[in-house]
């Protein structure tokens, strides 16, 4: 049986890469450049051959996952050739060239317009189009059962959009709803202040998750059973928003809601936080792609924000802060603690952390966090833990966790405060479970900017333990340290974890298992 491909054509504006070019099942690629990296995107069922050629000779090349190819290797004319049998994203090192990320979906039709159950919308060529699209989408709310708002191929400029209860939000590939470059198109909250872009803050205080941002591009508020999908691309406009304009609105914020989906979407140039959910519950992010430029600040991933019951699969994210980061920041007069969040299957890079707790930990308790099967790649941090607001953070694990290179610190864990007077946290029961990291270099030390934080407030540089809890009354009360693999040698015992991974323990950690 042949196998199934779709291409998809390149959304406007699209930059076109210098560094590659390719096709896939002979049929041409449109490979996109954006800030310091090239992708491409496509969807097949089946077996086919990714063909990617560069300028000059091949020479050394590798990928991640590895598992994402059925084989590979250089054909008579010197392109990198990939057989793919399942769809999925990874990162392909070709020599020295920037990398190049396949982003590969299975295929999916596109809704069929179907009266008021389906409202098609047409690109147009030039005009902001919030009006249009927001009567788009209170058109198919107003049904009973809800509906399906499809943005057919092409640009889309709006500001803010609000989701209702039961509205689906498709975006087609080859389109691109994208946000304008006017912060006024991104109204705040009435009555809140953001201090994203306000100066006169320290940034500790400026950037805290509680007061940053009240804007954004797509809401959800307060409602249920919405759904953001298809193949095409919600740009964010951030790097023009945040630089030019200091404006700092999220890309996605889902707030007080229930059974939310998003799916398959590519979420691009956020000028804040991506993706946060915040004090919402069953919510799920399948095959969602997050690419962010690296130099903008705060551009988080994905945060589950005092949430219960959210699952994360098979996301890819490339971002400048933390690509994944679990958390409770008592946003305005939303509060509670966090349930019940699970991540697996993704690929994650961040210049900050990839997999994170914390650090805003204002809630009683965190519990039933699992990070599992996931890659993570040139980032600051692989596996973060920080408190630093209170909280008991209980039931924490990452399991079958794959460092690759360029990882600076292979695990990060503080309990501090942000002033002296500050209430202080617990963790209980933290497991780091089949961890390899291969080609993991220790660092000279142990300190993160985090460890400024703890009670002791050690300075730069100072000789700090991997792992170490507050007080007495403070501690880390089960660190279960269980077939962790760094260049090849199993910590099995304390000793070694501090010999070969650098991994050290301090005082006020007990019940402590390594093997």
């Amino acid at each position: 049986m042949p196998p199934i491909l779709h291409v998809y054509p390149p959304a406007p504006g699209a930059r076109r890469s210098t560094a590659f070019e390719a096709s896939v099942g002979g049929r041409p690629l449109f490979v996109e450049a954006f800030a310091d990296v090239s992708y491409l995107r496509f969807a097949f069922e089946g077996r086919v051959r990714l063909r990617i050629g560069v300028r000059g000779p091949i020479g050394d090349w590798r990928v991640l996952p590895e598992q994402a190819i059925a084989g590979g290797g250089t054909n008579a004319k010197g392109d990198l050739v990939l057989d793919l049998s399942e769809p999925s994203s990874f990162v392909v090192w070709v020599g020295e060239r920037e990398k190049l990320f396949v982003l590969a979906d299975a295929p999916a039709p596109e809704p069929a317009a179907d009266g008021d159950a389906v409202v098609a919308v047409a690109a147009v060529a030039d005009g902001v189009r919030t009006a249009h699209l927001q009567a788009a989408i209170d058109r198919v709310a107003a049904r009973p059962g809800g509906g399906t708002v499809l943005l057919l191929p092409g640009r889309h400029r709006t500001g803010t959009l609000r989701l209702p209860s039961r509205v689906a939000l498709h975006v087609a590939a080859g389109a691109l709803l994208e946000g304008v470059e006017d912060p006024a198109a991104y109204p705040v909250d009435p009555g809140r202040h953001e201090t994203g872009p306000d100066a006169s803050l320290a940034p500790d205080r400026r950037f805290h998750g509680r007061t940053m941002t009240f804007s954004r591009l797509l809401l959800v508020d307060d409602a249920e059973g919405v759904r953001i999908r298809g193949h095409g691309t919600i740009s964010g406009s951030g790097s023009a928003l945040r630089k030019r304009h200091g404006a700092v609105p999220n890309l996605i914020r889902v707030q007080g809601s229930r059974d939310v989906a998003i799916e398959d979407v590519l979420l691009r140039d956020a000028a804040a936080w991506t993706v946060h959910l915040l004090a919402s519950s069953d919510v799920a992010l399948a095959n969602v792609r997050v690419l962010n430029d690296r130099d903008n600040l705060n551009t988080d991933g994905i945060d589950p924000d005092m949430c219960s019951g959210v699952r994360i699969d098979r996301a890819f994210v490339y971002t400048k802060d933390d690509a994944v980061c679990v958390k409770a920041s008592r946003n305005g007069e939303l509060s509670g603690g966090v349930r019940d969040v699970r991540v697996t299957g993704s690929v994650l890079s961040a210049r900050d952390a990839a997999l994170k707790i914390g650090s805003e930990t204002d809630a009683t308790r965190i519990e039933d966090v699992v990070f599992e099967d996931c890659w993570v790649f040139e980032s600051g941090r692989a596996m973060s833990v920080v408190v630093r607001d209170g909280a008991t953070v209980e039931r924490v694990a990452f399991r079958r966790i794959v460092v690759d290179r360029g990882v600076d610190h292979l695990v990060e864990q503080v309990i501090g405060v942000r002033e002296p007077e500050e209430r202080l946290g617990v963790i209980r029961d933290l497991a780091f479970e089949h961890v390899t990291a291969p080609a993991y270099v220790v660092p000279p030390s142990a300190w993160t900017w985090y460890a400024q934080f703890r009670r002791s407030r050690p300075g730069e540089g100072s000789e700090v333990p991997v792992f170490e809890g507050a007080d007495e009354r403070h501690p880390v009360d089960g660190l279960r340290l269980r077939n962790v693999v760094v260049r090849g040698q199993r910590l099995a015992s304390a000793d070694a974890a501090r010999d070969v991974a650098g991994i050290t323990i301090g005082d006020h950690v007990r019940n402590v298992d390594i093997g």
